[in-house]
């Protein structure tokens, strides 16, 4: 049997307590931002930042940040109050893609903010390029959008390996880009329909009207009723008609309400238009057919384009209330 001299045997005993005890001592590794969304049950906030190619790339490789998480009651009261039955109708809604990305990045502020950071009121620039605000009172968190609604913090201080999470009970709504009538025809190259509603002059009407609907005619559709009419362009149809006419017949495309394409219930519907006419819509599965005062049915080629005060439905012809 080795026997050690006493001092030697101290420290070898001495030795082994510490390398056992700081063996034991393993580092604390924080979540990724979407394990800690997983972990929470955020399911609805996952399926959103999904839906946006990269976004989640994007977020867990910041070096530091602070996420207002939306819990999945709060999406389900966001898609309520914009009358959307799921994720997809609510990006829909809001005019894409990348209106869905300045929402999250709304959430998100590039600095890590514990609570215990916070100061009785703050301003934080986001990813979207917006500020919001957060104010402390007690242990009450909330925080205010862009166009004034304010939620509350519910669950604080989830720490992830790049920052921190807090859990809020609304969704922030940053002010969007969504283009007007006129911009939103100039994209689509509705360049005929432009040429009417200036000849009309009722550009402005549309522009400031509270809700519209607007069906659409594309060139072609517009071509087909010059030749229909045998006339050779739209100043002919101007003098055919007079500017009073062509203003019915741009009136009889615009429903003073909201409708996207999954608004509409199945079958036909009579729907009120400016032209104090009534046109009817069919909903048939994913088709949707308008029918004018004289019969005549074309089908929607293109919906639920939004504009900042409603959406536009291009359609392949002309609509013609009673002249």
């Amino acid at each position: 049997m080795i026997k050690f001299p006493k001092l030697l045997l101290t420290l070898f005993v001495l030795f082994a307590f510490v390398s056992c005890d700081d063996s034991d001592e393993q580092p604390v590794e924080n979540p990724t931002l979407a394990e800690a969304a997983t972990d929470a049950g955020l399911t609805t906030l996952i399926s959103a930042v999904d839906a946006v190619p990269g976004l989640l790339d994007v977020l867990q490789s910041e070096t530091a940040i602070t996420v207002f998480a939306p819990s999945n009651e709060a999406f389900a009261a966001a898609l309520s109050a914009f009358g959307a039955a799921n994720l997809d109708q609510l990006v829909t809604k809001i005019g894409g893609e990348e209106n869905l990305q300045s929402v999250l990045g709304f959430h998100v502020v590039p600095a890590v903010a514990f609570s215990k950071d916070l100061s009785a009121t703050n301003t934080f620039t986001t990813l979207a390029g917006q500020d919001l605000t957060v104010k402390v009172n007690g242990s009450t968190v909330t925080v205010t959008d862009a166009i004034g609604n304010t939620v509350n913090v519910i669950a604080a201080d989830v720490a992830i390996d790049n920052g921190v999470v807090h859990v809020i009970d609304g969704v922030l709504l940053p002010e969007l880009n969504l283009p007007n009538i006129v911009e939103a025809a100039s994209a689509a190259n509705l360049t005929v329909l432009l040429d009417a509603v200036n000849a009309a002059g009722v550009g402005p009407t549309l522009i400031n009207a509270n809700e519209i609907t607007v069906f659409a005619p594309t060139n072609t559709a517009f071509t087909a009723l010059l030749a229909k009419l045998k006339l050779n362009s739209l100043q002919d149809l101007v003098g055919a008609i007079g500017v009073n006419g062509v203003q019915k017949v741009l009136g009889f495309h615009v429903v003073p309400a909201v409708a996207f394409s999954f608004d509409l219930k199945e079958g036909s519907q009579p729907v009120p238009t400016l032209a104090g006419e009534n046109l009817t819509v069919t909903k048939s599965g994913n088709e949707v057919t308008v029918r004018d005062s004289a019969g005549n049915v074309y089908r929607v080629v293109a919906a639920d384009v939004a504009v900042d005060n409603g959406v536009v439905h291009v359609i392949d012809g002309v609509l013609l209330p009673t002249l």
